[in-house]
């Protein structure tokens, strides 16, 4: 587009701008993005370099600013929504906060203390048994009593360190642990 033609389409814009801006926000329903529609509109028209001349500026105008206000709102689209991004800023923090820590803790600390009230093969038992996972039939194996022997000693160290931490032991249903 020449300089002319440019410059006429700016006079047109500057001229009819508050034509253009009642027109456009009929259109689309909006004054915010009817006035961002026509301030693009302006950008574009100081880029422009060549273009064959206008028979209509203002419907020239007007459509240039439809066909942004139409980019606009599909770049929107792309975008998540105020209620998406609360919906996912709404996420529950699961990690303890420090009263829960410090709790932990004193429990752990409750524990080893009661643990070390425990005779050493109870506290073999237990280790083995609660900390690693170990089947009692493996455990009977590496320290050398019966399986008869484990379960006992596991079950009076569970009593023990449940009176310790103050909490209620609660009981298998059914049978010995699993194998």
């Amino acid at each position: 587009m020449t300089g002319a033609n440019r410059t006429t389409l700016r006079n047109v814009l500057t001229a009819d701008y508050s034509g253009l801006f009642k027109r456009l926000t009929r259109r689309l329903g909006s004054e915010d993005l009817a006035g961002d529609a026509l301030q693009e509109t302006f950008l574009r028209i100081e880029q422009m370099q060549n273009a064959p001349a206008v028979n209509s500026p203002k419907d020239y105008l007007f459509r240039i600013a439809l066909n942004v206000a139409t980019d606009r709102r599909r770049g929107e689209k792309r975008l998540l929504s105020m209620d998406a991004i609360d919906a996912l800023l709404d996420i529950p923090d699961e990690s303890p906060d420090a009263a829960a820590i410090v709790e932990g803790r004193q429990d752990i600390q409750a524990l080893d203390l009661a643990l070390a009230e425990l005779p050493s093969r109870a506290r073999q038992v237990f280790m083995a048994a609660v900390v690693r996972k170990m089947p009692d039939h493996e455990i009977a194996a590496q320290l050398g009593v019966s399986v008869r022997t484990v379960e006992i000693d596991l079950r009076n160290s569970l009593k023990h360190c449940a009176a310790r931490l103050g909490r209620t032991l609660l009981r298998r249903s059914g049978g010995p642990r699993p194998k």
